[in-house]
């Protein structure tokens, strides 16, 4: 026993002696995927459970999360109080803390929400929903709202709702956890990650099939964890089933799992003492805000995993195991041969050629606008040319660091088909963008934000609430933060760590003005982050930021390109009619709301929270000179 014991131990210190190596290799990298997990709710969620904690524990409020200083709802503190203390004023004191706690019951879940991460404003739910959310958590609050329901089309809308929620969760939070697993397993080996490789799934054709083999392994876990003990075994049974679907996308869901079982029996002790392991990281992190777990011991951790995942797949893979024939990405674990990358990788001088026959003069003013704003002036068919070579330009680099085994080799991926060539040509970031495209660009963030807001409050609370200052179906300050970050931040795209500094600074600056404007002009709030952590007079906090941060580069380095590319297929002229009457519909919206605003409950009811603290500790202060 010793002797296992002591080889058990040579293994685990193995794996991080190699894993930190990873980590100072590819630091930033690995960092703000961590980050994107923990803000998306995805894992992780001891790093913001910490953060609370500490700053709840270090500012007097109440453990339980509400953000309140004192609690005075409990009658028998109060009633021992008027026991021995017979005086008028303090029986007024005891009816006044009465009616406090009466309206604290009204704001209290709204408090807890806010100091998790915020349900309200035009970042706040989003920021709230991350940071809180488990797709069992959806399913209970659904439940709940439709039981409350009083109309057939309320439970329509929270189901439609509930519908919304859960395809962002299962299509894209949930298939997260196994994207960043892909993208450590590269790091072990090679020394670089491209941050297209986000869209690897995609890529590959299988970003489906990896989404139900993540959601069926979610559904066992939760199954399991209503049992105490059968929970406890199946999390580390099915431990494994992210880095199996990051090396093999294809593997039918079921067989994922079962091969998770497979490598992991004998294993499950190994992987708990592991975990174990890192229990003094985590009490850092808690006496840190979490800070030390955000900036080294999460990528830490997860990158020691990885490396525990390889150990377990070459045994499995030499043992025979049934199954293990399906974990065939070879060159995740190893770098091929100059030979075989040589004849995967013909074509590069013949694309060198075709850049140079295309290559597209643009003028000192169009090369201004192309350089500094990313956007294009002239029209759509030469827009596409000159995209198209600078693709091709990009890829070049790309397929020139795979070729000389600094970056993993894409075209040796088992799964990779020669026509996968334009897709990756077609997510590029460095391109350049119509004024239509970034006119529809605007409306559709503006739009999926308002979706999401008011999908979240309808599944939390069974009612309709038009979130925003306006009338329509869009929150332009998430369309606008996009736009601003495509137009104003293109010169520093090629440096997504800079460009990601900016964006804090860019959205943190317009939500705060913002905000001032409405309070100022309006005499009301449309979202407040008093009490948060890191907050600048309730107007901007540090999560809020951070969340905009992680939105940004998603929203430019992945979903803006893909959405350009559709749209630069479109008819122009139609284009321009649907972006004139978006604009027209728009503009009429917006002077109708100068005049009458889109307010009431859930919307600009950010004043209680204030009062009521100030009342409450008025009455501290009373009842202490009582005593």
């Amino acid at each position: 026993m010793k002797q296992e014991a002591k080889e058990r131990k040579g293994r685990r210190t193995a794996w991080k002696t190699r894993a930190k190596a990873v980590v100072k290799k590819h630091y930033l990298l690995l960092v703000v995927l961590c980050m994107v997990a923990v803000f998306f709710g995805t894992e992780f969620s001891y790093v913001t459970s910490h953060t609370h904690s500490m700053y709840n524990f270090l500012t007097g409020q109440d453990p339980d999360g509400t953000g309140i200083m004192v609690r005075i709802d409990d009658e028998s503190i109060l009633d021992k109080l008027s026991e021995h203390v017979f005086s008028d004023r303090v029986k007024e004191i005891h009816q006044e803390g009465k009616d406090v706690a009466d309206e604290l019951q009204e704001i209290k879940d709204d408090r807890i929400a806010q100091i998790r991460g915020g349900t309200r404003g035009a970042l706040s739910s989003v920021s709230g929903y991350f940071a809180s959310g488990k797709l069992v958590e959806t399913v209970a609050d659904t439940s709940i709202s439709i039981f409350h329901s009083e109309t057939p089309g309320t439970v329509l809308m929270i189901l439609g709702s509930f519908l919304l929620t859960t395809a962002v969760w299962v299509f894209i939070r949930n298939v997260y956890r196994a994207i960043l697993r892909r993208m450590f397993l590269e790091a072990r080996i090679y020394d670089g990650v491209p941050i297209a490789r986000l869209l690897h799934f995609k890529i590959v054709h299988r970003w489906l099939k990896a989404s139900l083999s993540m959601l069926l392994e979610t559904v066992y876990t939760v199954l399991w964890s209503l049992t105490l003990v059968g929970g406890f075994i199946k999390t580390y049974s099915y431990w494994l089933v992210p880095y199996i679907v990051a090396e093999n996308p294809d593997i039918a869901p079921k067989e994922a799992v079962t091969l998770s079982r497979r490598l992991m029996n004998g294993h499950k002790i190994e992987a708990f003492l592991l975990d174990l392991s890192f229990i003094g990281w985590h009490l850092l992190g808690l006496f840190t805000f979490g800070i030390a777990e955000a900036v080294w011991a999460t990528p830490y951790i997860t990158a020691t995993q990885a490396e525990f995942y390889a150990q377990i797949r070459s045994e499995a893979k030499e043992q025979g195991i049934e199954g293990a024939d399906a974990l065939n990405d070879t060159y995740l674990y190893e770098k091929a041969d100059a030979g075989a990358l040589e004849s995967h990788y013909p074509d590069i001088e013949e694309e060198k050629a075709y850049i140079e026959a295309h290559r597209i003069e643009l003028t000192p003013v169009r090369a201004f606008f192309a350089k500094n704003f990313g956007l294009w002036i002239g029209n759509m068919k030469e827009k596409n040319a000159y995209d198209d070579v600078e693709g091709r330009r990009q890829q070049i680099v790309i397929d020139q660091a795979e070729l000389e085994g600094k970056l993993y080799p894409v075209r040796l991926c088992p799964l990779w088909k020669d026509e996968y060539k334009r897709t990756l040509r077609s997510t590029r970031a460095l391109r350049t963008y119509t004024i239509w495209s970034i006119i529809l660009i605007f409306f559709l963030f503006s739009f999926v934000g308002w979706a999401w807001e008011v999908s979240i409050h309808i599944v939390k609370d069974g009612v309709f609430v038009n979130r925003g200052v306006m009338h329509g179906p869009w929150l332009p300050v998430y369309g606008s933060g996009v736009a601003m970050i495509v137009v104003m931040l293109a010169r520093w795209r090629p440096k997504p760590a800079l460009e990601a500094a900016l964006t804090i600074l860019l959205c943190g600056f317009v939500e705060y003005m913002t905000s001032f404007y409405l309070e100022l002009t309006k005499g009301m709030r449309w979202w407040d982050y008093t009490g948060y952590f890191l907050n600048l007079n309730g107007r901007i906090c540090g999560e809020g930021l951070a969340v905009f941060a992680v939105g940004g580069m998603v929203a430019v380095y992945l979903l803006v390109p893909v959405f350009d590319a559709m749209i630069s297929r479109l008819n122009v002229k139609r284009l321009a009619v649907l972006c004139i009457v978006l604009l027209a519909c728009f503009g009429s919206d917006l002077v109708y709301s100068r005049k009458v605003p889109n307010t009431g409950e859930g919307i600009t009811d950010y004043t209680d929270y204030k009062d009521t603290s100030e009342r409450m500790q008025k009455i501290e202060v009373e009842q202490m000179f009582v005593s």
